[in-house]
């Protein structure tokens, strides 16, 4: 192959495109590490109090990464846009989830 025909890695064609694939996965695993304390008395604690330091992070990380991602795509692809858009959404109900716990914890420790 000569190297006329050789992609050059740093055009902008060959930098691989965000399909918000990615932010839909955090967001997803953020809302479903809510439950985690649901889970039967016979699980470890171990197993279901730890997972919640996670969601808040998990959250914000899905709607930066689903911000991105949408950022990049410019009217095209509509799938990619469909899937970061439900990664936000997401990580937007994550965030707010532990955030509202957090203010009820606080808000009932201060009444004891």
């Amino acid at each position: 192959m000569s190297s006329a025909q050789q992609i050059d890695p740093f055009e902008e064609e060959a930098i691989p495109r965000s399909t918000g694939a990615g932010s839909l996965m955090l967001g997803t695993i953020a809302v479903a590490l809510i439950g985690c304390p649901l889970l039967p008395a016979s699980v470890p604690n171990q197993l279901r109090f730890p997972p919640l330091l996670f969601i808040l992070p998990l959250g914000i990380w899905a709607v930066v990464s689903g911000g991105i991602a949408l950022r990049r795509t410019h009217g095209g692809e509509g799938a990619s846009r469909i899937r970061a858009r439900a990664g936000i959404t997401l990580g937007t109900v994550a965030i707010v989830t532990a955030v509202a716990v957090i203010v009820w914890a606080c808000w009932a420790l201060r009444h004891i």
